[in-house]
């Protein structure tokens, strides 16, 4: 039999025909397409490796449960250290907003030194409050007025009670999970629960301080009732220093932060680095005094230096 044409022609030429149509033989369309996913491959297992990924920011790492209020971690935290997180924050923004060359961000300096400002009057109230029964008291022994003394003994505990139902973490008022379990069914919370100290707080030189005024105000009750004036006088006398202190921190803090929301009303630089530096001054002298070695956050100074 006659062979056709196409079967006359040579092996190469065949294929060189093929491929004029733009027809792959299909042996070498699967080796391509190997060398191709080989190559992804590797792309992709270089773009997981950390150095080569992309930053991702705080809100996508931070967990769903951080906005949850099944979540009752915040029961645990100290709302004290929450007010002092805050006007570090404040103060760092205050000065990102005005050290350096370019026109200061009024408007921020002014809503963080503002924040500052009240949340440092709030604390002085508290504690003016302790300084005024205090002051009292003692005039009330000067002129031997037991019913008097007594009801600023009692003016001193509510005021230390109020201070603390602002500053410390609800678990530490007792307020646990099974009491909002309660409240959110309509079920009242027993009276009169023992505080629970499983958990306290870490021995530093500000507790040392909170236990000496609630060892004085108890030890000056047990003397209002023996009548014994002296000792009495001795236990709201130690009180009282430590009390005023307290009270010229906040409100210093405080009035520097009012300098600094005028200054920045009026658009003025001048007296911003010296108003700054005089409150954090405040905070790094309480700090050094009452924190001791644990780990705190200290605000950025203005000129950019770290000593």
């Amino acid at each position: 039999m006659r062979q056709s044409r196409s079967q006359q022609l040579p092996k190469t030429k065949m294929v060189s025909e093929q491929q004029g149509t733009g027809k792959i033989p299909v042996p070498f369309a699967f080796c391509l397409l190997s060398v191709v996913c080989l190559a992804v491959a590797a792309c992709v297992a270089r773009d997981n490796k950390p150095e080569n990924k992309a930053p991702t920011t705080d809100a996508a790492e931070a967990p769903v449960s951080w906005d949850d209020q099944s979540n009752r971690d915040w029961l645990h935290r100290s709302q004290f250290k929450a007010h002092m997180r805050h006007m570090w924050i404040d103060s760092n923004r205050i000065v990102s907003a005005g050290r350096g060359d370019m026109e200061p961000t009024w408007e921020e300096i002014s809503a963080a030194a503002g924040d500052i400002q009240w949340r440092a009057e709030l604390m002085a109230n508290f504690w003016s409050e302790i300084a005024e029964h205090v002051q009292e008291a003692l005039l009330c022994i000067e002129d031997e007025d037991r019913v008097g003394i007594t009801n600023e003994l009692d003016g001193l505990s509510n005021a230390c009670d109020a201070c603390h139902m602002a500053s410390w973490s609800p678990a530490y008022l007792h307020v646990t999970g099974s009491i909002v379990d309660g409240w959110l069914k309509n079920l009242p919370s027993e009276h009169d629960v023992n505080e629970v100290d499983d958990n306290p707080p870490p021995p530093i030189a500000n507790r040392d301080s909170m236990q000496q005024l609630w060892h004085n105000l108890r030890m000056a009750k047990l003397r209002l009732r023996n009548w014994q004036v002296e000792d009495l006088q001795e236990e709201l006398n130690e009180m009282a220093p430590i009390v005023t202190t307290r009270v010229e921190r906040w409100k210093g803090v405080a009035k520097q932060a009012a300098t600094i929301v005028k200054l920045a009303s009026s658009r003025q630089s001048d007296g911003m680095k010296s108003a700054y530096t005089d409150m954090t001054h405040t905070c790094l002298t309480c700090h050094a005094e009452l924190v001791g070695t644990r780990e705190i956050l200290v605000p950025m100074p203005w000129d950019g230096s770290v000593k």
